[in-house]
């Protein structure tokens, strides 16, 4: 029979092993998270619409039922867990540009107005927000603010606003 060395000074693992190295998200009690608030599902950053809290019974602790609607997308997703379990919370920025075109292929060309940085990196999807951008530009109304949303590497033109 052979034995199997162990170290105990070594942990198995840490808080620090499972924070994302860029901080995209960070752990939150499940209990605390409240209507509005951001999480993450299967990998995916949701909108918390819907929270309910069930009463211990005699098969386990009290759960927690979350309705969340996927911000990028707009899918609804439903999960329950028990009080004590942790859960994601993924950093999401804001931040208006103003539109400066939008080519054939989809992409924009939006500019800060706090740096003067013009960035081309940002392609609009096939929605109903992406159509009625499209409408407003080609219309020429006046200048066009639009708002980015950025969670998980991902980002996204989710509102825009019409200044003339």
């Amino acid at each position: 029979m052979t034995s199997v060395d162990f170290n105990f000074t070594e942990p198995i693992a840490s808080f620090y092993d499972s924070v994302d190295a860029g901080m995209t998200t960070s752990p939150a009690d499940i209990g605390s998270v409240k209507k509005s608030d951001f999480v993450v599902l299967n990998g995916r950053p949701f909108k918390v619409v819907e929270i309910t809290h069930s009463k211990p019974g005699r098969h386990g602790p009290s759960k927690v039922h979350l309705v969340g609607i996927d911000i990028f997308t707009g899918r609804r997703h439903e999960d329950v867990r028990p009080v004590g379990h942790i859960i994601q919370v993924p950093k999401v920025d804001k931040k208006d540009y103003i539109l400066v075109s939008i080519a054939n292929d989809g992409y924009t060309t939006l500019l800060d107005e706090d740096t003067c940085q013009i960035r081309s990196d940002l392609s609009i999807q096939d929605s109903d927000t992406a159509r009625r951008l499209r409408d407003k530009y080609e219309k020429g109304n006046g200048q066009i603010n639009v708002t980015v949303l950025k969670a998980l590497s991902e980002e996204q033109i989710v509102a825009f606003k019409v200044i003339d």
